[in-house]
C-alpha cells in the first residue's frame, strides 16, 4: 500500500507534515511498518540554500522518527511552476499482522448494511493548520500572544504522528477509521458519506478543537473544521459511547460527535440551528497566503 501527501510552506519542516499524512492514513489502514521518500522543490527565484536547508531536516526527521523502514530522498529542484516551497512525500508499507475487519476501508464502510453507526472523533479537529500558522506567521502571533501561549502551541508537534490512535483502535475493533488530513473533518465527513452512501448528523461543538487552534484560526478568518488535521482520525462504531470507553481504557481520548444516517441528507447541528455540510473547497490553511 502507498499514500502520497503534497504540502507547500515556507517553513523547513515541510517533509514532516506531508509525511505525518502518510503515515498515518497507512496507519489507519492497518499499516504497522513503513518506508518513505520525498522530492523537494523550490520556487525559481529561491536560492540553493532554500532546498538545501529542506532536504536537511528531512534527513534530521528520518533519524529521529523510529518507525522506518528506510527513507529515501529523490530528486528536486527549482520549478517555475510553484509560488511556494513544496515536498512531495510517497510513503509504502505492509501489515505485520492481520487487522480487524473495515479498518482498512472494508467491511462495514463500504456495505449496504452500514445502518445509524455512531461517529467519532480521535484527536483534535485543526491541530496541524494552527501548528504550521505559527511556523508562517509566528511573527503576527508573537504580537497577539504572550510567549507562554506560542509555547503551547509548539508543545503540541508530536501529535501529528499519531499511529498509536490507529493502533489503538483496531486493539478496540472500531470498524471504520479514517485518516482527517487535508481539508479537515468536514471533508472527511463528506468523504465517508460518499463512500458509504449514508448520510450524517453532527453535533458541531462536539468536535474536539484545542482553544489554542480557534484563537490562531480567529485571527486568520480560517474555520478549524476545514483546516488541515494530520493526527486527527475519525471512527465509526454500532455503540460510539462503548467505543469512547475502549479507546480510554488505551489512553486514548475520542468523541462520539454524531451518528450516520440511512438517508444522504449531511446534516451539521450548531445549538438551536441545522444546516446542511457543504461539499469541500481547498483547504482553509491556503489562507494565510491569500492574505498577504
Amino acid at each position: 500500500m502507498t499514500e502520497t501527501a503534497i504540502i507547500y510552506g515556507e517553513q523547513g519542516d515541510i517533509g514532516r507534515y506531508a509525511l505525518a499524512h502518510c503515515v498515518n492514513a497507512l496507519a489507519a489502514r492497518g499499516i504497522e511498518t513503513f518506508a518513505a521518500r520525498a522530492a523537494f522543490q523550490i520556487p525559481a527565484d529561491r536560492e540553493n540554500t532554500c532546498l538545501y536547508d529542506l532536504k536537511k531536516k528531512w534527513k534530521k526527521m528520518a533519524g529521529d522518527l523510529p518507525f522506518f523502514l528506510e527513507t529515501e530522498e529523490t530528486e528536486g529542484g527549482r520549478c517555475p511552476a510553484v509560488s511556494l516551497p513544496c515536498a512531495l512525500v510517497t510513503a509504502e508499507g505492509r501489515t505485520a499482522s492481520k487487522s480487524p475487519e473495515g479498518a482498512g476501508g472494508s467491511g462495514p464502510e463500504c456495505s449496504e448494511d452500514t445502518g445509524e453507526l455512531d461517529l467519532l472523533v480521535a484527536g483534535s479537529a485543526g491541530l496541524e493548520g494552527m501548528l504550521r500558522i505559527g511556523e508562517e506567521k509566528g511573527e503576527i502571533l508573537s504580537r497577539r500572544f504572550a510567549p507562554s501561549f506560542l509555547r503551547l502551541i509548539r508543545a503540541s508537534q508530536e501529535q501529528i504522528f499519531a499511529l498509536d490512535t490507529a493502533a489503538a483502535a483496531r486493539r478496540a475493533q472500531i470498524p471504520v477509521i479514517r485518516h482527517v488530513g487535508q481539508g479537515g473533518v468536514f471533508k472527511a465527513l463528506w468523504d465517508l458519506s460518499a463512500r458509504t452512501g449514508r448520510g450524517l448528523d453532527v453535533d458541531l461543538k462536539k468536535i474536539p478543537v484545542r482553544q489554542e487552534t480557534i484563537e490562531v484560526c480567529e485571527i486568520f478568518h480560517i474555520n478549524p473544521y476545514q483546516l488541515t488535521s494530520a493526527g486527527c482520525f475519525l471512527l465509526a462504531a454500532a455503540d460510539g459511547e462503548e467505543a469512547a470507553e475502549r479507546l480510554g481504557r488505551q489512553q486514548i481520548r475520542a468523541q462520539v460527535i454524531g451518528r450516520m444516517r440511512n438517508d444522504r441528507d449531511k446534516i451539521i447541528r450548531n445549538g438551536e440551528e441545522a444546516r446542511f455540510l457543504d461539499r469541500p473547497g481547498p483547504d482553509e490553511i491556503w489562507k494565510i497566503w491569500q492574505q498577504e
